[in-house]
């Protein structure tokens, strides 16, 4: 391959040759030898053809994709076997053709192991699918134009080390706009579109796994490192914005929170549960419309048993981890949706998830303790009110907050069978929203809270 100038064999690999670069020859000259990942079979008979895992594949999907028995994929790939669930990005596997349905072309046959590579090859990944588009191209004889629109058009496309360096000017301090535990995140312009660009150790890299809500459109590798291009949220945090009145915007809030985590329990080709739910981790856009961010603690659960359990680490942050989380470290769907509850609390409220406790400053409350004591009151509506964020009275109707914390207490259940879905809550408090602008039509649509329908909600 005669390399162009700026061109890194990170990039290359990726942008000509779908990462399937095993490795090169005479790195640092302008012409390169690039070898490919080949191999052969002792059994004849059978073709095998390598793909390289792009975001949200499924060892499912793959094998559909190329009409190969998922076991024998499996069996074929030792990376698999520990966990046939997970898969990481830029992982080649090995795809064992079953009964050779699928006919190789003449450019695969004549194919061979460390064949040198000296002309320019045709760009195979101008598209933002081409890892899956190349391959029906190749095996299907499918138009790649034609290809590409019948994919889902909003999956990541890979960019180059040197963009994201360009646009982070070297991950300069000054584009620095937060820091976590799996890594720092920078504000850049890449492609003329504003990017959130996270930058993490390669090894952390199954952690996060599923970024679903706030778009990711981007990423790269190198320097052992991933980094991850999301859109840039400009409005910082709900945990930000808590106590400020928001008149118009709390339970389109909560709405748009809980739409996020329905999503990534039920809609969704694998399943997961996010276990880090909390209002820093709910990011708001100029029009007030929340986002589900920062899946680094995401997990794969099967979709085919409710009931599964994840053993692991206690993680998640405290005021928010369900009961379970603490006693059995163990993690359900049910554990986003007790989280959740705490979220609405403190959308009801203004109080934060832990805080100190006014009457004994030594002690921490949490809202959790808070909630319950509310609807174990005889009278929990007076109780609900003394609580109420004064920021929101008047903005809704007292019955429709009666029923967003009546939500918030079903989540925070002791017992996870009896806490709802996320289907259920997005129910609810679609209805609340429903209410509210109805209650605020009778006033004459004065208030803050209709004239969202003209933000566009």
């Amino acid at each position: 391959y005669k390399r162009k100038t700026g061109e890194s064999v990170g990039y290359i690999s990726d942008e000509y040759y779908s990462g399937q670069v095993w490795y090169v020859s005479g790195e640092n000259d302008e012409q390169l030898i690039v070898h490919l990942v080949c191999g052969c079979l002792d059994d004849a008979s059978q073709k095998v053809v390598t793909y390289t895992i792009q975001a949200q594949d499924t060892l499912i999907g793959i094998s559909q994709l190329l009409s190969a028995n998922e076991n024998e994929v499996e069996n074929l790939n030792k990376a698999l076997t520990k966990d046939p669930n997970y898969m990481d990005i830029g992982w080649v596997l090995f795809v064992p053709q079953a009964n050779n349905k699928i006919r190789a072309t003449k450019k695969c046959k004549k194919r061979r192991a460390k064949k040198i590579k000296n002309d320019e090859p045709k760009a195979i990944r101008k598209t933002q699918n081409a890892g899956k588009t190349t391959l029906e191209n190749q095996f299907f004889n499918v138009d790649m134009e034609e290809a590409a629109s019948n994919i889902e058009s909003e999956k990541p496309v890979i960019i180059s080390l040197e963009e994201i360096e360009q646009a982070t000017n070297d991950f300069d301090e000054a584009r620095k706009i937060g820091e976590g535990g799996h890594g720092s995140v920078y504000f850049g312009i890449i492609r003329q579109r504003e990017a959130a660009i996270k930058k993490m150790r390669s090894s952390k890299s199954k952690e996060f796994f599923a970024e679903l809500k706030v778009q990711l459109f981007g990423y790269a590798s190198g320097d052992n490192h991933l980094y991850l291009v999301y859109e840039y949220v400009p409005n910082g945090t709900l945990s930000d914005h808590l106590h400020d009145p928001l008149p118009k915007a709390r339970a389109n809030i909560a709405l748009d929170a809980a739409r996020g985590i329905e999503y990534i329990h039920d809609h969704t080709k694998a399943r997961y549960v996010h276990r880090d739910i909390k209002t820093s981790n709910i990011l708001l856009d100029l029009g007030l419309k929340a986002k589900v961010a920062d899946f680094g603690l995401t997990k794969f659960i099967e979709r085919a048993n409710e009931d599964d359990l994840i053993a692991t680490r206690v993680v998640g942050t405290p005021g928010y981890l369900a009961p379970e989380s603490i006693s059995t470290m163990q993690t359900t769907s049910k554990t986003d949706v007790f989280a959740f509850g705490v979220v609405l609390a403190e959308l009801i409220t203004g109080q934060q998830a832990l805080a100190r406790d006014k009457q004994e400053p030594n002690k921490l409350r949490t809202l959790v303790s808070l909630i319950r004591s509310i609807f174990q009151d005889k009278d929990s509506a007076a109780a609900l009110e003394a609580q109420i964020d004064n920021n929101l009275k008047g903005s809704y109707p007292i019955e429709e907050i009666f029923k967003m914390a009546e939500t918030s207490f079903h989540c925070l259940k002791e017992d996870p069978a009896n806490r709802p879905e996320m289907r259920n809550v997005v129910t609810i408090l679609g209805q609340i929203v429903i209410s509210s602008i109805e209650w605020e039509a009778s006033l004459g649509g004065s208030s803050q809270v209709f004239s969202g329908l003209f933000d566009g909600r």
